[in-house]
């Protein structure tokens, strides 16, 4: 069956990020197959000017001050529930879980037609952006995961992109949570892209390994502890570090590594476009993740798509990716010294060994196709309408 689908999301084109890539890449090939996809997004007069998509729809929003990219739509409900009663959708996807999360919920209930939610973000770690008081950030986790449980109640399905995402939100009262993860676009980031082009462009010499860092800067994201772990890195052997993404945190990591005297090793290239980022991960020798919140990483997979091996933090969802020896490495969450360490032992590992780690990371990432994943959310539509 032909299904019209509602994609509603906090952020979409033209920003890129693991929610927006997510939804870009499952409705082309949903539309690929025949389906109508229409996403529901926050934006400005500008986004709607320059708009040549007739199948998004742009509500009216007001920018956040930490993440100006990223916008908050302001009382969309009324509005949301006139443009999807000329929709008539067959089923509303909410990938959002603030104001148009709310509008996906309202309209779903006012155009009597199934819901779907996706837990993309921890959005309990944005506590760290309100207060530095302990004792406020742990209470305040605990009221917006009240809250998370009472938004999700009446979803026909909430998917978590991990097995681990799917635990803690069950553990918090969510119910029917499905695991399916995000997918990963196989065709574009491949062992085949070229690993010199990247390493050409940034001058990096032949004597020098590179450690990548990608995905937005975001404190939560614990960029600061691989600057601090490149001070011992730095210290046997050279090393460039490469750091893609944008954020808040971006200018606090400039600064720590020009304190710690390693500012020199650094890149901090900013926004990296699509086309461009597969390069960048081929030019590595080891991606590494400090983030102890993620709900996927879709990041790490994409690296391992292109044969990368990664370092990661023992959390969350990230050993879901990362085999232990196999295709990279798992260091103690926070630890800076276990974190450097890691790094080292990931870039000492001989050339046989490296060779059969990146085979695996390939592996590793083809089982999180984007491909598949599609076909697991076509599944789960047909299922509900």
């Amino acid at each position: 069956m032909r299904m019209r689908i509602a994609y509603f999301t906090d952020t979409y084109l033209p920003n890129v990020d693991g929610v927006v890539t997510s939804i870009v890449n499952t409705r082309a090939r949903l539309e690929a197959q025949g389906h109508e996809v229409f996403v529901f997004t926050p934006g400005s007069q500008g986004d709607k000017r320059l708009n040549a998509d007739p199948r998004v729809l742009f509500f009216r929003s007001v920018a956040l001050p930490q993440y100006p990219q990223y916008k908050l739509a302001l009382f969309p409900y009324v509005s949301a529930v006139q443009s999807a009663r000329k929709v008539r959708p067959d089923l509303i996807h909410s990938h959002a879980i603030t104001s148009m999360g709310l509008a996906a919920r309202s309209t779903a209930w006012q155009l009597k037609v199934p819901i779907v939610g996706t837990f993309h973000t921890m959005i309990t770690d944005g506590t760290q952006y309100l207060t530095k008081n302990a004792w406020v950030k742990r209470n305040a986790s605990k009221v917006l995961w009240r809250g998370i449980s009472l938004f999700y109640r009446g979803f026909d399905v909430v998917c978590a992109p991990s097995h681990a995402t799917a635990e803690l939100l069950r553990h918090h009262g969510v119910q029917h949570v499905r695991v399916l993860p995000n997918g990963v676009d196989t065709a574009r980031y491949t062992p085949s892209v070229d690993r010199t082009v990247v390493r050409k462009l940034l001058g990096i010499r032949p004597d020098e390994s590179v450690v990548i860092v990608a995905g937005r800067m975001g404190f939560e994201k614990n960029v600061d502890v691989v600057v601090k772990a490149a001070k011992r890195v730095l210290k046997e052997r050279p090393v460039r570090f490469i750091v893609t993404g944008d954020g808040p945190a971006r200018s606090f990591c400039e600064e720590s590594a020009v304190t710690l005297g390693v500012r020199k090793s650094f890149e901090f290239e900013g926004f990296v476009n699509g086309k461009a980022l597969p390069y960048y991960y081929a030019a590595a020798d080891v991606l590494v993740s400090a983030s102890a919140f993620e709900t996927q990483g879709l990041s790490v997979l994409e690296a391992m798509a292109c044969g990368t091996p990664a370092v990661v933090a023992d959390a969350l969802a990230l050993p879901e990716a990362v085999d232990d020896g196999k295709n990279g490495l798992l260091f103690r969450p926070f630890d800076v010294q276990d974190c450097a360490a890691k790094i080292l032992d990931a870039l000492d590992q001989g050339s046989a060994k490296t060779a059969a780690w990146r085979k695996a990371a390939r592996r590793k990432a083809e089982a999180f196709s984007l491909d598949e994943s599609a076909e697991k959310t076509l599944e789960m539509y047909e299922e509900l309408v």
